[in-house]
């Protein structure tokens, strides 16, 4: 029946977004349901979006030449190591990846190859490791990981952050973020359409977070800024990596997606004046205008409450000076919070 239901849903209704969650009642194994779908299940080139929920995969023949598929949900699926790998495998159109999976046994790492992923989302229990290698990918959530710091790989070279899911020691849920918006770019990013689009499922109470940016891109500060609006109120940790494009400029330098108006030169508080995080550290800090506008802001208004942590960037001697100096300067600000720490390592 479930089996000619999908078919009819797929190859005759021709749905373009399909979720399919079984509905069972908790602590029974018997009532959960086993898909064992004939091949190409879900290969027709209008079926965008899937989300499968509560399910047991026998086997990956379902997903068979899935071009098709731009998003995949996998939520509370349970199957081998093997079914899985080849699921993903089966679907190289992926931008959009959210798995929640619950692998039988531990035999070996869960793959993730795949050239146009943006978003991915990873919850994952009984693996031995997790490889990704995935060069477009912007962003990456992690809230529960079963393997060792050891056994994740992530092949990216815009994920060049310090801090990470398992940096804590408590293994908070951790978001990195590489930001990128071209300024002549009108729309933003599928990943960061998806985070925006249900920040109660991607955004958790009291996690971590990494995001490069550009503070001279308006764009970006703008998407950071709705992303941090859009927090629970309280995060533990924030790393902001500054990109290299934040060095002081030269005079009359004028950078493209600069606009007229300047996030430092708001009133209002940035991302706004309820969000709190205990730990902020910014690497690669050069004492650029634009740096020192956030950092002091993030100080006197009271969004960092426990320690400010402090990574010069790794540039000539005479910069030494002028970036201590800056340093000094954020020292001297009025705090939002009289405990608060600021430090330069």
């Amino acid at each position: 029946m479930v089996e000619a239901w999908i078919r009819s849903l797929i190859h005759v209704k021709h749905v373009k977004d399909l979720t399919l969650v079984n509905c069972f009642r908790p602590f029974l194994v018997t009532s959960i349901l086993t898909l064992d779908l004939p091949p190409k299940s879900f290969s027709h080139p209008n079926l965008k979006s899937l989300h499968l929920g509560r399910y047991t995969l026998k086997d990956p023949h379902g997903f068979d030449n899935c071009w098709n598929i731009k998003q995949l949900k996998l939520i509370a699926v349970f199957a081998e190591i093997e079914v899985f790998n080849v699921v993903l495998m089966s679907c190289p159109s992926l931008e959009v990846l959210v798995v929640d999976l619950h692998c039988h046994k531990q035999s070996g790492p869960l793959k993730i190859e795949n050239r146009n992923l943006k978003f991915l989302f990873l919850s994952c229990s009984q693996i031995d490791g997790i490889e990704v290698a995935t060069p477009s990918l912007e962003i990456l959530t992690v809230k529960s990981l079963s393997c060792e710091i050891e056994k994740f790989v992530i092949a990216n070279p815009n994920f060049q952050f310090n801090r990470n899911y398992w940096a804590t020691g408590q293994l908070y849920p951790h978001t990195s973020y590489y930001i990128a918006c071209p300024p002549d770019q009108d729309k933003t990013s599928i990943g960061h359409e998806v985070m925006m689009s249900e920040p109660s499922e991607y955004m958790k109470f009291y996690a971590s977070m990494s995001v490069s940016i550009d503070l001279t891109n308006t764009k970006e500060v703008d998407m950071l800024k709705e992303v941090l609006a859009a927090w629970p109120d309280e995060m533990q940790e924030l790393e902001i990596l500054f990109k290299n494009s934040n060095v002081p400029r030269k005079e009359g330098e004028t950078p493209m997606g600069r606009t007229k108006r300047k996030f430092w030169e708001e009133t209002k508080p940035f991302p706004n004046g309820h969000f709190r995080v205990h730990t902020v550290w910014l690497f690669n800090f050069s004492g650029s205008k634009e740096e020192f506008a956030l950092a002091s802001r993030l100080i006197t208004q009271g969004t960092v409450v426990m320690t400010m942590k402090i990574q010069p960037a790794s540039i000539s001697l005479s910069n030494k000076l002028e970036i201590e100096a800056a340093v000094t300067k954020l020292k001297e600000l009025p705090k939002g919070h009289t405990e608060l720490s600021i430090v330069m390592f």
